[in-house]
């Protein structure tokens, strides 16, 4: 079950992420947010549900000892556009209260440029782990 989930939940983050880079690149920046605010929520309940499923052994299985650093890099790589998203919104949240938000909202098309690469990389990636590595 958690398998079809979360392949359902990449395809559908993937496809999210493409439509709110569609809407800031166009100035619909209310609904870019919302998008936003929806993704980083959805892949932090994500990682939470992962990490406790296979801490708690759920239904998660296990996959051969030779996709151990795909799977590392993977995970990694995935932490780092989900944090980057997470403090984007939160200084979008916090807007112009403390140098952070400062900073971050000065340069958000900047940040998120770079991590809408990474983040779609890992979805896709995740869509690959759903298809072949289970």
């Amino acid at each position: 079950m958690f398998l079809i989930i979360s392949t359902a939940w990449a395809v559908i983050a993937l496809v999210l992420l493409i439509v709110a880079w569609r809407l800031a690149s166009v100035g619909r920046t209310a609904l870019h947010r919302n998008i936003m605010i929806l993704l980083t929520v959805g892949a932090w309940i994500f990682i939470l549900n992962y990490i406790f499923g296979w801490r708690y052994g759920g239904e998660l299985g296990s996959f051969p000892r030779a996709y151990v650093p795909w799977m590392a890099l993977h995970g990694s790589l995935g932490l780092v556009p989900l944090v980057g998203a997470t403090c984007l919104v939160a200084g979008r949240l916090m807007t112009d209260r403390n140098r952070f938000s400062i900073h971050l909202n000065r340069h958000h098309k900047a940040y998120g440029r770079t991590f809408i690469v990474v983040w779609c990389f890992t979805h896709l990636g995740g869509i690959f782990n759903a298809i072949f590595l289970h």
